[in-house]
Order: structure tokens, then sequence, then C-alpha cells
């Protein structure tokens, strides 16, 4: 990868930092190796996509309280929101690690960088996250009103 030693042994538990590229709407996407040898010459090969997103408050403009939504997702994600993208792969030599990763890094960017360049990404990756939380959080609560309606049979 750019600017980045080969040597495989300098790969932390978190992830290091293989490339970055700016897109054209101002966002960074992040490439981060989190790869670790499984046993002897072989690898569990991972690559993490990452996109920091600056949450802002005009992404909750089209929310009933935009005001609320807003707080609601700072609370649960940060000023921050994280998209991710994960590609792995396992079992592989360890002669071939680097190059697989410098493939999954240009296979992602060959199908991915268009859709992550669009001014729009930004705000439609926030509503998605939005609308995940708002999803999870009806379903805990559908989950708990079941366990109080069978606790009460």
């Amino acid at each position: 990868m750019p600017g980045q030693s080969n040597s495989i042994s300098s790969r932390s538990p978190e992830g290091r930092c293989v490339d970055e590229i700016k897109l054209p709407n101002g966002l960074l996407i992040r490439f981060l190796d989190n790869s670790r040898r499984v046993v002897g010459d072989r690898w569990y090969v991972c690559l993490i996509i990452e996109v920091p997103i600056p949450v802002k408050h005009e992404y909750f403009a089209g929310e009933s309280n935009p005001k609320e939504a807003y707080t609601k997702f700072v609370h649960k994600f940060g000023n921050v929101y994280y998209f991710r993208y994960k590609k792995e792969r396992n079992f592989i030599d360890e002669k071939n690690v680097e190059k697989l990763l410098e493939q999954l890094k240009d296979d992602f960017l060959k199908t991915n960088l268009n859709y992550l360049g669009n001014e729009q990404f930004a705000k439609m990756s926030i509503k998605k996250a939005m609308k995940d939380l708002d999803e999870k959080e009806k379903l805990e609560r559908l989950h708990q009103e079941a366990i109080k309606q069978a606790d009460l049979a």
C-alpha cells in the first residue's frame, strides 16, 4: 500500500492505516488492515474501509423533530458517524497478504468510489443509520412488551 511498510510484523490489533483517499465531497476514506496470523504461514486478511462523517444539524431537517433527532443521534454515535465496510478472506498464504489487501482495496474502489464521493452520501448514511437506530429501538420495545405479557400470563 502507498507510503506504508510491507512488513507483516508491523500490524496492530486495532488495524493499521494503509491508505487514505480524499473524496470529491470532502470526506476521507481510510483503509485499515486488521489482518492477523491464524496458524503457521496462514492469515486471516481483513480490510476495514471507514469514512468518518461529521454529524450536521441539516441532515435531520426532514425529521418530525429535527433537534430531538439530532440530539438522539449524537448521543448514540457521537459528533462523527463512521460508515464502515469490511472485506475479509481466510486462510491466505503469508506471501499473498499484501497483494490481497491491495486487490481488496482496488475492488472496493472500482465498485464504490462514485457512491462514496456523491454529494448526498453523508446525509444518506446518517439517515440510514437513524432509521436503523429507530428500528432497533422499536424491536427492543416490542421484545420488552412481549416479555412483560409472558410474565403476566
